[in-house]
């Protein structure tokens, strides 16, 4: 044999031992429990003056600059199976939907989701350094479980398994980005659109949601246009957020001439805190326009369905993440209005402490916030005492802080209007037939016995209520 003939056998045999070790470490890896890494948030400067800046963008703030980047190869796998349901001709419906046309997708949909256990399970590491792909990583990953969960008729253990496909390289990313391994508000708004037209101003009104689950049904405008309208509160409330850091600089830094009185700073203060008002006034607004672009029935029947998470459920379905260690433990609640950090933000300005109605929700919301907004509501709790000090020595400092309270009020009270409308009283027909509840089987219709939960698995009347009173409450 000659040496070059050699050479080529040893470089071909060298070449087979390495694949052959390459698919022994992936088989390893999707073999080998997973497990979610509890949140550990890294530290924030207390001594550095706060700015917004340091932790959203300075233009768009909690949004990306820029829509974010589709997952490159290997990983465009994903891309390609969400892309076959996020369509006007998508094989999926809802599984507890007992319809004649859903029934017909049926086949359709468990050849899917067949398809999606039959992917590779792939290991994200090679992405871990780079964050705008990370988060679209989460935002495909998690509306294909929403999407694989919720397509698949309810299974009478009341145990459904997420495949080792999807499970575990949701959680790893999830780990990455310190958020919550589930839909999240994020996933829905935040991270989810493209701009139409690049040329135009960064609005809600320029932005198309990109992934939806009612792509294929009539109530896909509606679906869209609730996007846009947390957008709409997302981007004015950013507005809160800028004014705040206006505030906490001039409370840090007094721009006074020597010998002037402290009057002059507590109505600069004043100021600042007036400023507020009209803002969550129309935020207020923006939240009732809601009633003019997405029907009630729509939202309760069509949409709402698909934000369930594990803990949502009631009585409902349990969650397992297959190749996940103690899956049962993770944050499973879907996506909830609670996790904007619009309101967390002036709460922690003032100092709003919820009560035993609203405070456990409040707090479980921060893990499915991105990791950014919780050290910036760090930052601002750790300020919160400043303002409250003022309020007690100053009559024009006080008046403006109670004023923002009752718009904060008012917003929550109107919120929990909303809610009524849309999670209450649809309540009262099956979620997915529209039937009344005297007309439907209380087996065939699940949501008919739960309590009226909001979209992040609390029972929304409770909280909305427990909010708005801890807010009326702070008033001095």
């Amino acid at each position: 044999m000659s040496f070059s003939c050699y050479h080529i056998l040893s470089l071909s045999f060298l070449a087979n031992i390495l694949s052959s070790l390459l698919a022994f470490l992936r088989n390893y890896w999707s073999l080998k429990p997973l497990k979610l890494e509890l949140f550990d948030d890294s530290p924030i400067d207390l001594e550095k003056p706060y700015h917004h800046a340091q932790y959203l963008d300075p233009e768009t703030g909690a949004f990306p600059r820029s829509p974010l980047p589709h997952l490159p190869a290997p990983f465009h796998v994903y891309e390609d199976i969400l892309a076959i349901v996020n369509c006007p001709l998508s094989p999926l419906s809802l599984g507890e939907d007992k319809s004649d046309e859903a029934i017909a997708r049926r086949p359709a949909g468990e050849k899917w989701r067949r398809q999606v256990r039959a992917l590779s399970v792939q290991d994200f590491t090679p992405l871990k350094d780079d964050r705008p792909v990370l988060q679209r990583a989460h935002v495909v990953l998690a509306w294909l479980v929403h999407f694989y969960i919720h397509s698949t008729p309810p299974p009478p253990n009341k145990v459904i398994v997420v495949p080792a496909t999807l499970a575990r390289p949701l959680v790893q990313v999830s780990g990455w980005l310190q958020i919550a391994p589930v839909l999240t508000y994020a996933d829905t708004v935040l991270w989810n659109f493209e701009l139409y037209d690049d040329e135009k101003p960064f609005s809600p009104n320029n932005m198309r949601f990109t992934t939806r689950f009612n792509a294929s049904t009539s109530a896909d405008t509606d679906e869209a246009e609730f996007y846009r309208c947390c957008a709409w509160i997302e981007q004015r409330g950013f507005d809160c957020t800028k004014l705040i850091t206006d505030l906490l600089r001039d409370l840090d830094s007094p721009p006074l001439p020597q010998g002037e009185s402290d009057a002059t700073h507590h109505a600069l203060i004043a100021e600042h805190l007036n400023g507020l008002v009209p803002v969550v006034s129309d935020l207020t607004d923006i939240l009732m326009s809601v009633r003019h672009s997405c029907r009630p029935n729509a939202f309760y029947s069509a949409i709402r369905p698909w934000y369930r998470g594990s803990d949502s459920e009631g009585d409902g379905l349990r969650w397992i993440y297959e190749g996940v260690e103690n899956s049962e433990h993770l944050e499973l609640s879907g996506p909830s209005a609670g996790q904007t950090s619009t309101f967390h933000v002036l709460d922690a300005l003032l100092g709003v402490q919820h009560n035993e109605r609203s405070r456990p929700f409040m707090e479980r919301m921060l893990m499915y916030m991105p990791s950014e907004q919780r050290r910036l509501l760090r930052h601002l709790q750790h300020e919160s005492h400043r303002i409250r000090g003022l309020v007690g020595e100053s009559e024009e400092v006080r008046k403006a802080y109670n004023a923002v309270l009752e718009a904060m009020t008012k917003f929550r009270t109107d919120h929990l209007q909303v809610a009524v409308r849309y999670v209450v009283s649809p309540k009262d027909k099956c979620p997915i037939t529209g039937l009344s509840a005297s007309n439907v089987d209380a087996n065939d219709c699940p949501a008919i016995r739960m309590k009226s939960r909001g979209t992040g698995g609390n029972e929304v009347s409770t909280v909305l209520k427990g909010s708005r009173d801890s807010t009326r409450s702070m008033k001095v």
